[in-house]
């Protein structure tokens, strides 16, 4: 059978109208880590906010990738350099046990049993100078909650199993997102 090659035919959509779902001031699509984070900072400043995210939880690459851990949150100094939500996610991990990383007061020491731990606990937690820095293994599972959590209490409206599908754009300003989920559009 002869291998086919790409159609170059166009099927032209009819205009239709599309129920407005719900109006706000901001609309964040992704809930990844930069995602809850704008979202949730929005909406703790008094904005209607919602987040759209294709997947059933929040966190992305964090949580359904896999990646369990937060890298050099300081930088082998005893000064910890981000914080604000990260921290807060670290803070929510710690309270439920879902998080493993080295006490503040240890950041930047060099001394050889701490570094010795930590390198093999979380190698993250050691600069290539010998010090240790904050750095996290995670529970992805537990974050998933946490970050529920912060959305929730922060006045987050949450549309999962969604998908943002195009920009609806007004003299060069974003109006709107068509979204789509099971339901449809």
């Amino acid at each position: 059978m002869a291998k086919k090659s790409p159609s170059t035919r166009t099927i032209l959509e009819p205009a239709r109208e599309i129920k407005v779902f719900r109006e706000a001031d901001v609309v964040v699509v992704g809930g990844g880590p930069g995602g809850h984070s704008a979202a949730v900072a929005a909406a703790r400043n008094g904005a209607n906010t919602i987040l759209i995210e294709r997947y059933g939880y929040l966190g992305g690459m964090a949580t359904g990738g896999l990646v369990t851990h937060f890298s050099y949150l300081s930088d082998g100094t005893d000064e910890q350099q981000l914080a604000g939500l990260c921290q807060e996610w670290l803070d929510r991990l710690d309270a439920r046990g879902g998080a493993v990383h080295p006490r503040k007061e240890d950041l930047g020491s060099s001394d050889k049993e701490l570094v010795d731990h930590w390198r093999n606990v979380c190698p993250a937690s050691v600069s290539q100078e010998g010090r240790i820095v904050l750095s996290a293994l995670i529970d992805p599972e537990i974050l998933k909650c946490a970050l529920n959590d912060m959305a929730e209490e922060a006045g987050v409206k949450l549309l999962l199993h969604s998908w943002g599908t195009r920009a609806i754009v007004d003299k060069n300003q974003v109006q709107g997102v068509v979204f789509e989920s099971k339901s449809g559009r």
